[in-house]
């Protein structure tokens, strides 16, 4: 029989001690991670108060909340459903409906809620970054930096970036469970949590799969061993992710949006390195940053000799980070990050008009983030330099903030978005065009007629411009009583080419309609009218119109029935005319 091992009293006060001081140790860690996340929160808010005195843009701000009919009513079968604007996001359209449900059409609320989610994003990269890197202050650095840099305003003053917010917000949810899943000796719980959290990042934007590969790259920086059983584990999110990219790929082709025709295969090449390296220059020296970053050429021309030049620097910089791994590898695991989360947008598969986007950098910004964090604390450690690493970290926040506060205030509405695009020497066809549209919509048809026409000139085939012309004709005939049926003509010639361009235009059909009605051709104004909701149902102009066309027929149930739906659809003065016409 064994005999009991004696306790020494002393070594349980001396254990009891230890323990003692070791919580209050972490307690203060902890209390110090608060402290500094309520500062940098503090600093983000103040640098981005003016979005929330912000309207709302035409840059499809009037499709996601102000004319869109999917978010007045909570239907949960066609949110998860629908693709909309190109997407299948059907927890942001969730978001929008409820949004839409307390305050209709505040746009102060939309940028609260924009906002707020920034700021959780914010604090999620702290505590992501510190359980990756263990450092309080490469973490603080790395959210302080992302939480004020002014290439983000994009996705934050702007109401129709709420997905780029929230499949961030459930991709860093993500990112972080997984992390504890790591740190607990593979917990299953926390893996299922981490599952969960990127399913709801795939449910807000499809380009969420990129997480899968960043869990890889994560396994690796942590010492995890690299074997069968670490990819095995994916098999879920891999699945999700292959699922979700095709979804995203048919929403894409459902808009029309992808233009594999555009750019020959090496010219998409050549974009995908400009791309990479300019976000990369304009993360870290954030000037001239705009709405909208029109191709160098058009389909068809040659590319600019210079842009063949970003090949040779993106391969330069690769051969970089893998010279750099013989030191480290902080640095392949942080440009690692920034070149996984970024490769989607790059431009590959042509998607939409512009060559880059500063919303793209919003998640890929992290991982440079990091690499200068890790930089500036090697510095800080280092007492020769400790000075300078400490008042170039406050004066690159203090210029960040600065440029994002005044940043925010571009955002301010569509006249002040679009004017700053032109005035940054952009030639940009849809900025001419979206102002026009706030001109005429402000009675200043010669200012909108000049923006349409050079807005035309940089787009000959923009079927939006040809209507909106046509339709500026057409109201300047209804001023102009003596010359009005040679500016109906006019508008006619306009019209008629916006739809020989695009034959299922809606708006243009409905255009074309007034102008008929106008010119008496009331059997002309119905047919145009009845196609303008054939390809748009949920356009409320034409029914209206059509309604109005009925009734000086004498058709008055017809007629109500269309004022009514003009009515249910928002039409403003429809509701009006519903109870003057339809007693």
């Amino acid at each position: 029989m064994s005999k009991k091992k004696k306790i020494n009293p002393n070594q349980v006060a001396d254990s009891a001690k230890q323990k003692s001081k070791q919580k209050q140790n972490n307690f203060a860690s902890n209390k110090k991670l608060w402290y500094a996340l309520a500062g940098i929160l503090a600093l983000t808010l103040i640098s981005y108060w003016p979005a929330l005195t912000n309207g709302f843009v035409n840059l499809d701000d009037d499709r996601y909340v102000e004319n869109n009919q999917m978010i007045r009513h909570f239907d949960l079968k066609v949110l998860f459903t629908s693709y909309w604007m190109g997407n299948y996001h059907p927890l942001v359209m969730m978001v929008y409906t409820w949004i839409y449900s307390v305050v209709q059409l505040d746009p102060t609320a939309y940028h609260t809620v924009n906002l707020i989610i920034h700021l959780i994003n914010t604090a999620l990269v702290l505590f992501v970054i510190v359980e990756i890197t263990g450092v309080f202050e490469i973490a603080v650095v790395v959210s302080l930096l992302f939480g004020v840099h002014p290439i983000h305003v994009e996705s934050v003053a702007w109401v129709s970036e709420l997905k780029d917010l929230m499949y961030t917000c459930f991709f860093l949810t993500s990112l972080f469970w997984y992390l504890k899943y790591l740190k607990n000796d593979l917990n299953s719980k926390y893996f299922v949590f981490s599952l969960l959290f990127f399913l709801c990042s795939l449910f807000s934007k499809g380009v969420g799969v990129s997480l899968t590969i960043v869990l890889l790259l994560v396994d690796y920086f942590m010492g995890r061993k690299m074997d069968a059983k670490v990819f095995i584990e994916k098999i879920p999110f891999f699945i999700l992710s292959i699922i979700f990219g095709i979804v995203a790929i048919r929403a894409q082709q459902d808009l029309g949006a992808i233009q594999d025709a555009v750019f020959s295969f090496p010219q998409r090449i050549v974009f995908a390195c400009y791309g990479f390296v300019t976000y990369i220059f304009k993360i870290f020296i954030p000037i001239n940053l705009s709405a909208y970053y029109p191709y160098p050429a058009k389909t068809g021309e040659s590319i600019p000799s210079v842009f063949y030049g970003y090949p040779v620097i993106f391969l330069a910089m690769i051969a970089g980070v893998f010279y750099s791994f013989k030191k480290t590898n902080k640095v392949f695991f942080s440009i690692g990050f920034y070149a996984i989360t970024v490769a989607l947008v790059l431009q590959l598969l042509p998607v939409g008009g512009a060559v880059i986007a500063d919303r793209y950098s919003y998640i890929p910004s992290i991982g440079l983030f990091l690499l200068f964090a890790y930089a500036l604390y090697e510095m800080y450690k280092n007492i020769s330099y400790k000075t300078i690493a400490t008042v170039l970290l406050v004066v690159m926040t203090a210029t960040y903030s600065f440029m994002t506060y005044q940043r925010a205030q571009v955002w301010k509405d569509g006249m002040t978005l679009w004017s700053d695009v032109i005035n940054k020497g952009n030639e940009v066809a849809l900025a001419y065009n979206n102002r026009g549209v706030l001109f005429k919509q402000a009675g200043e048809l010669d200012k909108a007629m000049k923006d349409y026409k050079h807005s035309l000139s940089l787009s000959p085939d923009n079927s939006d411009t040809w209507s909106n012309i046509g339709l500026i004709f057409w109201q300047q005939g209804l001023q102009n009583k003596n010359q009005q049926r040679v500016y109906n003509d006019t508008a006619m010639k306009y019209l008629n080419k916006a739809l020989s361009i695009d034959p299922k235009f809606a708006t243009a059909y409905s255009n074309r309609g007034s102008v008929r009605s106008t010119m008496g051709d009331n059997n002309g104004a119905l047919e145009d009218y009845t196609k303008a909701i054939e390809f748009d149902v949920n356009f409320a102009d034409p029914y209206y119109n059509r309604g109005i066309v009925y009734y000086n027929l004498g058709r008055k149930g017809e007629a109500c029935n269309d004022l009514r739906k003009a009515a249910q659809l928002g039409h403003n003065i429809a509701p009006n005319a519903v109870r003057d016409l339809c007693k």
